[in-house]
C-alpha cells in the first residue's frame, strides 16, 4: 500500500494514552467493527486532545456526522452570544464555533481496496491539506484564524476567549478527559441512522469525491467502515451518560418538529433566559432556506477551498442539503429498510435508545 494512500485506522483511548502502535490500517484488519475510525494522522493529535484544557463556561456540541450539528451549533452560538445575529451572518461558523477535530476531515477518497476480513471494497484516501496560498485568498478578515484552524485545530480552540462554543465528532472516550472533572455543558445530537446514512452518502460523494452506488455505501455504513466508524458506539457513548446533569441529549427529529421548544430547552440548559420574541427571531434566522444560503453557515468557505484545490465534486448537493426527516424513504427499497431496521435493533438491544 502506497504511503501516500491510507485506509482509516481504529482508535481507542487505551492505545492512544499508552502510545501503543496501531497497525489497524494493514490489509489484514482494514475494518474493525464497532471502533472509532479516523485517518492515521489523527494519531498525532489524539493524545493532545485527550489532554486538552477544558473551561467551566465552555459549551460543547458533539455528534456523529450529518446529524444536524451545523444547525444546532448555530442555535447554541446565538444563545451563548446574546443573539449576535450580525456576527453570525458575517463570520463563518467554523471560526466562531470550531470543530476541534477539523484535521480528521482533510481527506479525499481515492479508490477502493478489498478487505479480506469482510469482503467489502472499502475506501482508501489521501491527505488533503489546503495550501496557504489558497487559504490566504479566502475570507481576508479571518485568514489567519482559518489557516490555524486547518493546520492546528486544537491550538485554534485553545486560543479562543471565553465563553467558547466548541464542536466535535469524536466519541466521548476520545474527548478531553477534563470534561469529566470540569463538567462544562455538553449537548449531543442523535438522528435516525437511516437518514444519517443518506445524508452521509451525499457528503462522501460531494466533499470526499467518492464515486459509489448507494447500496454499496449502505454496506460500508452498516459495517462501521466509514469515517468516525460505528454510529452506535458513538451514540451510546453519550446516551449512557444522558442522566448526567451537564449533558443534554437532543434528537434531530424533535428539533425539526418543534424548533421553538428546542431553543427553549437549550437556553434553559445553558442558563440563559429568552423572550418569545427572541425565540421567534432565532427561528426565522434558522429557517432552512436561510441556512442553505447563509455563507457563514453553509460551508461555502470549505467549498471554495476544495474547488481551488480541484477536489470538489459538484453533484448539485449543498452542505446544508435537505434538512428533512425521513429522507431515507426516498432512497431505500423496502428490503433495505428491513435490513436497516434489524441492524438498528441488534445494535440497540438492551438499551433504551429507540428510533
Amino acid at each position: 500500500m502506497s504511503k501516500d494512500l491510507f485506509c482509516l485506522k481504529a482508535f481507542d483511548k487505551h492505545t492512544i494514552k499508552n502510545g501503543i502502535e496501531n497497525d489497524s490500517s494493514t490489509e489484514e484488519s482494514l475494518v474493525q467493527l464497532g471502533k472509532y475510525l479516523a485517518p492515521p494522522f489523527y494519531e498525532n493529535s489524539a493524545k493532545q486532545i485527550l489532554d486538552a484544557s477544558v473551561r467551566k463556561d465552555d459549551v460543547w456540541l458533539v455528534s456523529y456526522l450529518r446529524t444536524g450539528s451545523t444547525w444546532c451549533q448555530e442555535i447554541i452560538w446565538l444563545i451563548v452570544n446574546d443573539l449576535d445575529f450580525k456576527t453570525a451572518e458575517t463570520r463563518i461558523q467554523q471560526i466562531r464555533a470550531p470543530l476541534i477535530d477539523t484535521t480528521n476531515y482533510l481527506i479525499k477518497h481515492v479508490d477502493f481496496v478489498k478487505c479480506p476480513k469482510t469482503g467489502l471494497s472499502i475506501s482508501r484516501y489521501s491527505n488533503f491539506v489546503p495550501s496557504l496560498e489558497v487559504l490566504s485568498k479566502l475570507n481576508e478578515d479571518d485568514q489567519d484564524k482559518l489557516i490555524q484552524l486547518f493546520t492546528d485545530s486544537l491550538g485554534y480552540v485553545d486560543s479562543l476567549s471565553s465563553p467558547r462554543t466548541i464542536k466535535s465528532h469524536l466519541t466521548f472516550e476520545l474527548l478531553p478527559e477534563q470534561l469529566m472533572s470540569v463538567k462544562p455543558k455538553i449537548i449531543y445530537v442523535i438522528r435516525n441512522p437511516k437518514d444519517v446514512c443518506v445524508s452521509l452518502y451525499y457528503f462522501y460523494k460531494t466533499f470526499l469525491t467518492m464515486e459509489i452506488d448507494f447500496e454499496h455505501f449502505c454496506k460500508l455504513f452498516m459495517n462501521d467502515a466509514l469515517i468516525a466508524g460505528s454510529i452506535f458506539k458513538h451514540y451510546l457513548s453519550f446516551w449512557n451518560r444522558r442522566h448526567e446533569s451537564n449533558i443534554l441529549i437532543l434528537r434531530y427529529e424533535d428539533m425539526k418538529a418543534n424548533t421553538s421548544n428546542t431553543i427553549r430547552q437549550i437556553a434553559k440548559f445553558i442558563g440563559k433566559t429568552l423572550s418569545d420574541d427572541d425565540i421567534e427571531a432565532i427561528c426565522k434566522y434558522l429557517s432552512f432556506s436561510n441556512m442553505q444560503k447563509n455563507t457563514a453557515c453553509n460551508f461555502q468557505i470549505g467549498i471554495d477551498v476544495l474547488q481551488c484545490e480541484g477536489v470538489y465534486n459538484d453533484t448539485g448537493n449543498h452542505f446544508v442539503r435537505k434538512g428533512i426527516v425521513g429522507d431515507h424513504k426516498n432512497h431505500m427499497a423496502p428490503d433495505l429498510v428491513e435490513k436497516f431496521d434489524k441492524w438498528i435493533e441488534d445494535n440497540t438491544r438492551g438499551t433504551d435508545l429507540k428510533f
